[in-house]
Order: C-alpha cells, then structure tokens, then sequence
C-alpha cells in the first residue's frame, strides 16, 4: 500500500517536472523517456508494481507518439534520430528481455 502511495506521488512528481521541463528536441525527449523506463527496473528490482499501476505505460506511449511525429516529418525511406537511437540501442530487445524476465517472476 504505501509502495503505491509512492509510485503515485513520484508520478505526480514526474508529470510535474515535465511540465516545466525546457523544450527539448524529440530525440531528447525520446531518451527521457526510455531512461524513465530503465530507471524503474534498476530501482525496483526486489519489488514491482503490475506495469498498469505504473508510469510504464505512459512513457512507452510517448516514445511511440515520438516516432510517429518524427516519421512524419522525415523523407520517404531515410530513419530519423529516434528511431536510430532505437535501433543502435536495440531498445525492443531490452524491452523483451525485461517483460519476459517480469513475466516469469510474477509465473513462480
């Protein structure tokens, strides 16, 4: 109960810096979010929340409305930053790896 109270205080919190964060570029704000992501699992690795009752959903809903921005503005056939750092950074891999790891703690 109270890890909850928390992880909706710190997602207040979130949303709050956000709000008044400087603008910053997509590839920028792409990152944010991923790091957002990755932070949760380095510092909740003994106990996590079900994904919906956290800011997972949220973040992973801006990367994606990222690269639909970014692929709209971009030529035909050339990839912009988002999508490279995606791809070098083999992002959908880790994001496999971290919910089939999830996954099979919440199985046992």
């Amino acid at each position: 109960m109270k890890k909850n109270m928390f992880s909706k205080f710190t997602n207040i919190i979130q949303q709050a810096v956000d709000a008044i964060a400087p603008n910053l570029t997509l590839q920028e704000e792409f990152i944010h979010h991923w790091k957002a992501i990755t932070n949760y699992f380095i510092e909740n690795k003994d106990e996590r929340l079900p994904a919906d009752q956290t800011n997972l959903p949220s973040h992973l809903e801006q990367m994606l409305s990222i690269l639909q921005q970014e692929e709209q503005t971009c030529e035909s056939g050339s990839t912009g930053p988002c999508m490279e750092y995606m791809l070098h950074h083999k992002l959908l891999e880790t994001l496999y790896t971290l919910g089939k790891n999830d996954v099979s703690t919440l199985a046992t």
